[in-house]
């Protein structure tokens, strides 16, 4: 092979090197399409297939991609990155709508006509423009943005999972926002997992399934919110199945959210996890401390005010759990300053949120304990609330459950529901074999006390 003809990562050894030294799903994501096309001066040119690739690979990987020439190569070389000029354009998305005005004038941010496309309203702050990006969703963030920029050609589909109130359902939205302010006649549907089954449901009870099915597999791009729902409902998932194939296969986008990923998602039928993996998983993970008090800041100047340093820093170092919180101590904190007529101030905050941060010392949630737990066992939640039955995972997983019987006041249902949908009689089981090995067993009643005194603070 000559020295400019390309050839792809596969075949130097080069992407090997790569491959090491990033994870599987970075690997899939950012060079498995990238090919390598050896310079005549001893430099290195690698071809990417789009722009976004290029910058997310010039901007988070230059690192790595030298460590992995000097274990190809045994030197520095250098290195550049430049379009494919092979790559296949991505499929022409043919639009059947009806016949809309030419001249229709793009559409902002927070117009309340973008909600005509959507079954669930549209809210207007969430936008890209109003997303904070941290370390925590930054990833997350750029993906969605790519999403919209280009419907149908980046990645499709996109599953975005994380646990509650960190800012999946902003994402999508946003999404929609993004498409229709550059294009008002987007066929765009937007809705939850529930919305879904329910209108399934009725479509099946007034023989009305052609009319479902025009309603859902005719729009250029869908996003559903909470598809974790679809757990246990099968005809629903043999529904959705076909659906998603039949946007999929015309070219059409398809962004899902999830609290868990789809492997975990429980009786989810194979091939539909199959489907979802098959374009970008990414998962949005809890802010950290710089980005939670960059939100606190961003929702109080969406309100027309400013936090103080110091207390954006005492209310982030007290909320840590998700956005929501954080976006509801910010209202209660402006509300109480207004009643009582005084400028914010720390002392202020500590006297409006006393009763919030005296319930989060004292309360117990799941959180607190899956934290503890996972910490102690080295485990994820996500195995917590996977399919998996290792002992490895069964036995930490019993723990959280016995747990959470003890010391909150969820019920068996809603216990076995958080750890992958499980039922009542697998909490009863995991409770009562927790407690007949703490009679039994000193040193695991040792480690059962220490956890349960962590959660309790």
């Amino acid at each position: 092979m000559s020295s400019g003809e390309p050839e792809t990562l596969q075949s130097n050894g080069l992407l090997m090197h790569v491959r090491e030294l990033v994870s599987e799903q970075q690997y899939r994501t950012w060079f498995r399409a990238v090919r390598q096309q050896d310079a005549g001066d001893g430099s290195i040119r690698l071809l990417v297939p789009n722009d976004f690739v290029m910058d997310w690979i010039s901007n988070y990987f230059p690192d790595i991609l030298a460590q992995a020439v000097r274990r190809c190569y045994g030197d520095d070389r250098k290195i550049s990155l430049a379009l494919d000029p092979d790559t296949p354009p991505a499929p022409k998305i043919e639009r059947e709508r009806p016949p809309m005005p030419p001249a229709a004038p793009p559409a902002a941010p927070g117009d309340s006509s973008l909600a005509r496309s959507s079954d669930t309203s549209l809210h207007e702050e969430y936008t890209f423009e109003n997303f904070v990006v941290g370390t925590s969703n930054r990833f997350a963030h750029a993906a969605a943005t790519a999403v919209a920029e280009a419907p149908g050609k980046s990645y499709n589909p996109f599953f975005l999972h994380g646990s509650v109130g960190l800012g999946k359902t902003h994402l999508l939205q946003a999404i929609c926002h993004q498409i229709l302010a550059k294009d008002r006649r987007a066929n765009i549907l937007y809705l939850s997992c529930e919305s879904f089954t329910n209108h399934f449901i009725a479509s099946l009870e007034n023989n009305d399934l052609p009319a479902f099915r025009q309603k859902y597999r005719k729009v250029d791009v869908l996003l559903v919110d909470d598809i974790h729902l679809l757990a246990n409902k099968e005809r629903t998932q043999e529904e959705f199945f076909h659906t998603f194939n039949t946007i999929y296969n015309l070219g059409r986008q398809i962004a899902i959210s999830s609290d868990a990923p789809p492997k975990d998602i429980p009786t989810l039928q194979e091939r539909l996890v199959s489907r979802f993996k098959m374009g970008l998983v990414v998962e949005i993970a809890p802010p950290d401390f710089e980005t939670r008090v960059n939100i606190l800041k961003r929702k109080a100047r969406l309100r027309g005010h400013t936090l103080p340093d110091d207390v954006s820093h005492y209310l982030a170092e007290h909320i840590s759990t998700n956005i929501r919180e954080l976006e509801g101590s910010v209202v209660r904190l402006i509300g109480y300053a207004a009643l009582e007529n005084q400028p914010i101030s720390l002392d202020l905050a500590r006297v409006a949120l006393s009763d919030a941060t005296a319930a989060r010392a004292t309360a117990v949630t799941i959180h607190d304990i899956v934290s503890a737990v996972t910490r102690y066992f080295n485990v994820k939640l996500s195995d917590l609330q996977s399919k998996r039955r290792t002992q490895s995972i069964a036995f930490p997983r019993q723990v959280c459950m016995y747990v959470a019987r003890q010391n909150t006041n969820l019920s068996l249902e809603e216990i076995g529901g958080y750890f992958g949908g499980r039922d009542h009689t697998t909490v009863i089981y995991a409770t009562e074999k927790i407690k007949r090995m703490i009679d039994e067993d000193p040193h695991q009643a040792e480690i059962i006390r220490r956890l349960e005194k962590t959660v309790r603070g």
